[in-house]
């Protein structure tokens, strides 16, 4: 009976991997597949990308009338995958077929992985939902949604309506005009030059906004973290501040400012959209 090099388990027959440790066997040692699809599409593409392994997925403005995905599979053997089409929308998946409580000791060890890289057109919607791997996005207009367990997610130039929800990981959104919801569990959440409306919760973080607040319910909110906004001048909201642990700072002082019992109250410009911004323990602090 053979037995794991690491944590001298002992191995079933033909195992790739030990069961206890993750540690890959002689038998693990395969040649990764990579695949390039050429998908031509004759409207607005919508994308979906359902990821179940460790890896990381590129998402990129770089292409016209079509959508090219690239996969680079790691340890095949132990993955499924598949890309399809019906009409303009394409499905891609990907899964290791390990159980999930043992993927971080597989991808420290160098197990089963997927990296996926698609090229879309600027018009696209996109539907991604992936547990562990990093997600990058440039370039999209559209109507986005990606949905992390434990990785970081990085969008560009997006605009839109753009939904991210991250359960542990950084989120930042970057040049993005729209429509932003933005649902955190654990990990700071930076949202630079961002255009439109916003509703930003974080549980357990801190949260960074720079950008104009429109007409509209703009909201920030989180459990345990600090807020810290500065707003363009183009921003026209009222605003309402509020910290059960911690202070309200506005830099400059807000027009109509009051403050009682723990409630900020104030407008920038005209106030005509409504910015309610809340934390249970943390600071709050305007720039305008």
């Amino acid at each position: 009976m053979p037995y794991c090099t690491k944590c001298g388990a002992e191995l079933p027959e033909n195992a790739r991997y030990c069961p206890n440790c993750g540690t890959p066997t002689s038998a693990a040692e395969t040649k990764p597949v990579t695949e390039h699809h050429q998908l031509k599409v004759t409207g607005k593409p919508k994308i979906i990308l359902l990821h179940r392994a460790p890896g990381r997925i590129d998402i990129r403005n770089e292409a016209q009338n079509e959508v090219l995905v690239d996969l680079d599979i790691r340890e095949p053997e132990d993955m499924t995958w598949s890309v399809t089409q019906e009409d303009n929308t394409i499905t891609i998946k990907a899964r290791a077929l390990v159980h999930p409580f043992r993927w971080i000791r597989y991808f420290s060890s160098g197990g089963p992985k997927a990296d996926i890289t698609i090229s879309a057109p600027a018009e696209a919607d996109l539907d991604v939902s992936t547990h562990l791997a990093e997600v990058a996005a440039t370039g999209i207009k559209g109507a986005i949604s990606v949905d992390s367990s434990v990785a970081r997610i990085d969008l560009e130039k997006a605009e839109g309506s753009v939904r991210v929800t991250g359960r542990t990981g950084p989120i930042t959104l970057r040049d993005v005009n729209g429509s932003v919801m933005v649902d955190s569990t654990t990990g700071p959440v930076k949202l630079e030059n961002v255009n439109g409306t916003a509703s930003v919760h974080n549980t357990t973080g801190p949260v960074n906004f720079t950008g104009n607040l429109s007409m509209g319910e703009n909201r920030f909110r989180t459990t345990t973290g600090s807020i810290d906004l500065t707003l363009g001048n183009q921003s026209d909201v009222a605003v309402e501040a509020y910290s059960r642990i911690g202070g309200v700072t506005a830099i400059p002082e807000l027009a109509e400012a009051r403050y009682a019992h723990g409630q900020y109250t104030g407008r920038i410009n005209k106030g005509n959209g409504k910015l309610i911004i809340e934390t249970t323990t943390g600071s709050i602090i305007i720039h305008h």
